[in-house]
């Protein structure tokens, strides 16, 4: 009596569920936004604006390191998440569908000498006054930290300076 019991109970619900689903209207399916609202301006939030993404590119083609862009420019306090990667002279799609950096392999030391790190991700410690990052042909490094003091700093690649990280107020 006891699992006859169980049963009613669980199709009344079962039956319940499906009513329910089946009684509900979709919504409005517009978009949030009509054209006539699409101004091109983005609006970000509080915790999103804080983050600071730069990306630079070394290029060795000519035997000398180039960084585009050189010259940075973040606040002070703000995160910071800093992409380098060095090109390779040409690549190739291998076997496993991977992309593979054929040709003279090159390596270049990125740096940005002198600007204190308050809080940092990964490899870099807390306090240290220059970033170096090693680099292969093909490879990208990326780091997060937070700037400690505002100033201008040299960012040298393979020992040239090659621009400016500017850390504003």
């Amino acid at each position: 009596m006891n699992n006859k019991f169980m049963m009613v109970v669980m199709l009344i619900v079962l039956v319940g569920i499906i009513a329910t689903a089946c009684g509900v209207k979709s919504g409005n399916r517009r978009p949030a936004r009509t054209d006539e609202d699409k101004t091109g301006e983005f609006h970000r939030s509080p915790i999103a604006s804080k983050l600071q993404e730069l990306s630079v590119d070394l290029d060795k083609a000519d035997g000398t390191c180039k960084a585009t862009p050189g010259d940075l420019t973040a606040p002070v306090a703000s995160r910071v998440r800093l992409g380098v990667q060095l090109g390779g002279t040409s690549v190739k799609e291998g076997a496993t569908k991977s992309i593979e950096i054929v040709g003279e392999k090159k390596q270049a030391k990125y740096e940005i000498s002198g600007m204190t790190i308050k809080a940092a991700g990964g490899a870099l410690e807390i306090g240290t006054s220059s970033i170096a990052l090693d680099l292969a042909s093909g490879s990208r490094k990326n780091y997060d930290f937070n700037i400690g003091a505002a100033g201008t700093f040299d960012i040298l690649c393979d020992g040239d300076k090659v621009g400016t990280f500017t850390a504003t107020e």
